[in-house]
């Protein structure tokens, strides 16, 4: 899970080089940044049914040497922005292998409740950090840094390929499973509160190392790719943190996730100041509390799922966590494609983004409350004079 979240992530701090050194647009970029979500979305749809047929160890074994494509076909294809957006994708497919077959495993070997969701969490956080710390440094400092970078990710997966294929722990289920054909409904609760918290997960790394870096790049000159990298380091080593701390703490559900969604929402209008006042400063700070209000809200959801998934769904509920997450990464896509094609500045996007996200959630919450209120009228209705309740039969 760490090699392949280091490979997602460390093209992001390489953005402003390939807007400065090949002059690719602010889109064009974006759209780079936000390609591998093409690959990985399909990938977390199906990866549960990969560890369903054949176990966990062998998906894990093919996320490895698809995520080392990815790098090569990225530093092969620095001039040419299709072979790029194809090597995204092939990211984007191991990645989520990595996330739900890498979860399900560990879920499999955790023996406390609570604990694999966090250990899911912090792997992948680690990972993004590690990975975008160190492409960012390379690129500013290194020869080659549109080939540095990913060369070492390669050596990277050559190591992780190695240790899976001598593991010998994964959990198996046959065919004839029951479980696989699971048609259990998911809790009404997943889809009016966890549903509506998943796209804020990567939206606010999206805002973190996409949408502020170019607010301050003026201020930086030199020092862009640099500056991209700690950004990338900061907001997700600030989240590792934070998801280590939810380990000390009550193992409940929806308190993580309400304050991460918070965090998320005061650091989005931090990042709306900051754009209008391009201040290093208030950036650095903008991405610190998105960083962890990812972290937060990220534990968040992966607890909630693995305390209400009922038998054989707790894969189908993490995957659509993260596929619906992975949407918020088109979130500085779509800032700039509204700059661009209407020209609206990024702190309007972003003051609409915050909105979006307060609305979203209190409508879930509020849905949620009523229908449980409903539910709880009628199982405590009197019934009607001349009539007879019999438990358990239901009348047409």
């Amino acid at each position: 899970m760490f090699v392949v979240a280091w490979g997602g992530n460390q093209f992001t701090p390489l953005l402003t080089m390939y807007r400065a050194e090949r002059g690719f647009s602010e889109l064009a970029v974006n759209t780079l940044l936000f390609a591998y979500v093409v690959g990985l979305i399909p990938s977390l749809l199906l990866a549960h049914r990969l560890a369903a047929r054949w176990g966990t160890r062998d998906p894990l074994v093919l996320a490895v040497p698809l995520s080392a494509l990815g790098s090569i076909l990225v530093a092969a294809g620095s001039h040419n922005p299709a072979l790029m957006f194809a090597g995204r994708m092939s990211t984007g497919v191991a990645l989520g292998i990595g996330m739900v077959v890498g979860g399900l495993a560990l879920d499999s070997l955790s023996t406390t409740s609570g604990r694999a969701p966090r250990a899911s969490a912090m792997s992948l956080t680690s990972g993004f950090a590690v990975g975008a710390g160190a492409a960012g440094a390379l690129a500013q400092w290194a020869p080659a840094p549109t080939t540095t970078s990913f060369v070492l990710h390669g050596v990277l997966c050559a190591g992780g390929a190695v240790l899976l294929a001598r593991s010998t722990t994964s959990t198996t289920r046959t065919r004839s499973d029951p479980q696989e054909r699971n048609r259990t409904p998911l809790p009404r609760a997943f889809h009016l509160l966890v549903i509506p918290a998943a796209p804020w997960i990567f939206g606010a790394l999206g805002i973190a190392y996409a949408v502020l870096p170019p607010i301050v790049a003026a201020e930086l000159a030199g020092f862009d790719s640099a500056f991209s990298g700690l950004l990338c380091l900061l907001s997700l080593g600030l989240g590792f943190v934070a998801q280590r701390l939810v380990g000390r703490t009550p193992r409940r559900t929806g308190p993580t996730r309400l304050i991460g969604l918070s965090l998320f929402v005061v650091g989005t209008l931090a990042a709306a100041v900051a754009a209008a006042t391009a201040s290093v400063w208030l950036v650095v700070a903008a991405a610190s509390v998105l960083g962890i209000g990812y972290g937060l809200t990220l534990v968040g959801c992966l607890r909630d799922c693995e305390r209400s998934a009922p038998p054989g769904r707790l894969g189908t509920m993490t995957g659509r966590v993260y596929c619906l997450g992975y949407l918020g990464f088109g979130l500085p896509t779509l800032i700039a494609w509204l700059h661009s094609s209407f020209t609206v500045d990024t702190t309007t996007s972003l003051l609409w983004v915050a909105a979006t996200a307060v609305v979203t959630n209190l409508a879930g919450a509020v849905i949620l409350g009523i229908t449980r209120r409903r539910q709880a009228a009628g199982v405590f209705a009197v019934p009607a004079a001349g009539t007879t309740h019999h438990p358990g039969v239901r009348r047409g």
